[in-house]
């Protein structure tokens, strides 16, 4: 059994986590590919696993894992039974919560204990006593909303402005998110890096395929007519979903790749988590 559930963070902290999720894996090994990401907190309840990144790196994670926004597709292998509670982290939590630079973790994780101090292993054995996701939904909100105080509004403001931007179209050009903003070009260029963890080129790119990996799977043929004109050519289009998403596009029409079809479950969420995220 490979178990994937999603779980909507509480309507006050919606700004600060995309989603929390269970994975489960009944068995003693099992290996896929994930879709690029943004950031993730990662507890593992049980087992073990090794994740490895576009950039070729690869770490061996176990207790709790703080993974940096991703640039490409990762492969992991996983040693079970596991189970591991996720939240993903929105640019603004990831501000409030680590005060480090993205740009320092993307294609990276670290242990989580490295940041946030051993604490974050009393939250581990916390999480590993619960009876429910749902328990587990109920702490996460709760220590994301004692954290909500920091956020200083130019942050928020900043964020709300860059996810407009990448869904206001397909492949949107930088030269409109510098109409949007008041800040001259490098400053932005550098909130962004330090927040998203990479150009804001790359991180329309990014989003432009995992749009696509969406419409495929869900068979959009509508969507996907409008997509591609955002790419070169079809090939392309082809390409840049293999490279983000960790599959093809004919592997995603059919449901093959076990985790990718999993992943797809995030658009039933849709209203309650940020469109982007369930849009991707």
């Amino acid at each position: 059994m490979v178990s994937l559930r999603y779980f909507a963070p509480a309507e006050d902290v919606r700004d600060l986590v995309s989603v929390y999720y269970l994975f489960e894996v009944d068995q003693p090994r099992f290996a896929d590919n994930e879709r690029a990401a943004i950031a993730q907190l990662r507890f593992l309840l049980e087992g073990s696993a090794v994740i490895g990144f576009a950039n070729g790196s690869s770490f061996p994670a176990k207790d709790v894992m703080l993974q940096g926004p991703s640039t490409g597709s990762m492969h992991f292998d996983v040693t079970g039974p596991f189970r591991m509670f996720g939240v993903g982290i929105l640019p603004a939590g990831w501000a409030i919560s680590t005060k480090k630079s993205a740009a320092d973790y993307t294609d990276r994780a670290v242990n989580a204990a490295d940041v946030f101090t051993h604490e974050i292993d009393k939250n581990l054995e916390y999480l590993r006593g619960c009876k429910t996701p749902e328990e587990m939904v109920a702490w996460a909100d709760k220590i994301y909303r004692a954290l909500k105080s920091r956020l200083k509004p130019e942050t928020a403001a900043f964020t709300k402005m860059i996810d407009e931007w990448l869904s206001s179209e397909p492949s949107p050009p930088v030269s409109r998110l510098m109409e949007r903003s008041t800040q001259s070009s490098r400053q932005v260029l550098r909130t962004v890096n330090k927040l998203y963890g990479m150009p804001p080129k790359y991180l329309a790119r990014k989003y432009r395929a995992l749009r696509a990996a969406r419409a495929y799977a869900e068979d959009n043929q509508e969507e996907l007519l409008e997509l591609v004109d955002a790419f070169y050519d079809q090939s392309h289009m082809i390409r840049e979903v293999k490279f983000f998403a960790g599959v093809t596009p004919t592997q995603l029409r059919v449901g093959e790749g076990e985790t990718a079809r999993l992943i797809d479950q995030r658009s039933s969420l849709k209203g309650k988590i940020a469109p982007l995220i369930s849009d991707t």
